[in-house]
């Protein structure tokens, strides 16, 4: 017999900038899920919408950055809060580097290489995701 489960949707986006730099984010210690750790721009799909324009929406509300061309690059499930999560992975690589503005659930953010990825916190999941883009 199968049990129901409730699954969200969400989108994670690993941004590059010119200086082959992933920019990082840190969540506040107040968030239900992942509060204090590091991560990437993304969130929760909303109800009807694709999913390529979520990733953009997201990066613009949390960011303040503009992407155009993001890719696909897999996907992720996973438990965090007392919640599941499906989680869409994309890429993008930025042609100039825009100011980031952070929004207010967010705390600080940094532009890393693979040499800085061991200095902050991140949930398993997105750690591996960066080690995999940074080493390619």
């Amino acid at each position: 017999m199968l049990s129901k489960y409730q699954v969200i949707l969400a989108v994670a986006v690993f941004i590059i900038d010119p200086k082959n730099k992933l920019l990082i984010v840190k969540k506040s210690p107040s968030e239900k899920i992942d509060g204090g750790l590091w991560t990437v721009p993304g969130g929760k799909v909303k109800p009807d919408e694709p999913v390529i324009n979520a990733a953009k929406r997201e990066v613009k509300e949390e960011v303040n950055l503009r992407i155009i061309n993001c890719f696909w690059i897999g996907e992720d499930v996973f438990f965090s809060g007392g919640m599941w999560f499906h989680g869409e992975h994309f890429l993008t690589r930025l042609k100039k580097a825009g100011k980031i503005r952070l929004e207010k659930n967010l705390t600080d953010y940094a532009w890393i290489t693979k040499s800085d990825i061991d200095k902050y916190d991140y949930h398993p999941n997105i750690k591996k995701a960066i080690r995999q883009i940074l080493y390619g």
